[in-house]
């Protein structure tokens, strides 16, 4: 999951949001969207071209819920 102002992403980042992200949407290769640890300069848009490479079908807190997940 790229650096993203949504799941505070460059601070280490919500793990129920990544989760949310790779359920709702897909994952891609690193390869095609690396980690930059930055948001200024980047879009969606730099990454339109990369393909699905995987599908998460369901995700579940560990340790408890909202607030209390303990594993990334």
């Amino acid at each position: 999951m790229t650096c993203n102002f949504l799941t505070e992403g460059c601070e280490g980042g919500w793990p129920h949001l990544h989760s949310f992200f790779a359920q709702k949407g897909y994952l891609v290769e690193e390869n095609c969207a690396p980690y930059l640890a930055k948001t200024k300069g980047q879009s969606c848009g730099n990454y339109e071209k990369c393909r699905p490479k995987a599908k998460v079908l369901e995700t579940r807190f560990v340790g408890g819920g909202w607030g209390e997940v303990s594993e990334v």
